[in-house]
């Protein structure tokens, strides 16, 4: 049995999708989660959404650069000892399982922003390949990952 979304249920559902696919409009993704033109708009003025937009793109990838900064200063101190010297000391080992951990957490976990923008790629895809000529049929695709996504939650 289907339980009805909520007005803020749709609005974080509307903002996920407005920060992971560049391509959508507000009338489309206003249609998609069932509100109003102008409610989505306020939305995005008031929630300052664009501004979140700009600042989420280079988020995770300024961390794996930092992280991996990080490892090369590890490196480069370990090697700069002398010969035979160069080992790690117990301190340096426990900094460089940790940073590589983080790496890997970074760039193996799938989150829900991750699974939108997978989705955002493949409705733009479907868009210039399918949809040409053919709304409904993008809409009906845009429906079901949808439906994929809120199930997530």
């Amino acid at each position: 049995m289907a339980t009805e979304i909520t007005r803020e249920q749709r609005r974080d559902y509307a903002k996920k999708i407005y920060l992971s696919e560049p391509g959508i409009t507000q009338k489309e993704l206003a249609e998609r989660v069932g509100v109003s033109q102008k409610t989505m708009c306020a939305w995005v003025k008031d929630g300052k959404w664009e501004e979140l937009k700009t600042s989420m793109l280079t988020a995770k990838d300024e961390v794996l650069s930092y992280l991996y900064l990080q490892l090369k200063e590890i490196r480069d101190s370990v090697m700069g000892k002398d010969k035979g010297e160069r080992v790690m000391n117990s301190k340096e080992a426990d900094s460089v399982l940790k940073i590589t951990a983080s790496i890997k957490n970074l760039e193996t976990e799938t989150n829900t922003a991750e699974k939108i923008e997978t989705g955002k790629q493949f409705l733009n895809f479907v868009r210039k390949t399918s949809g040409v000529g053919r709304p409904e049929f993008v809409k009906e695709v845009a429906s079901l990952f949808d439906a994929y996504i809120k199930s997530c939650f």
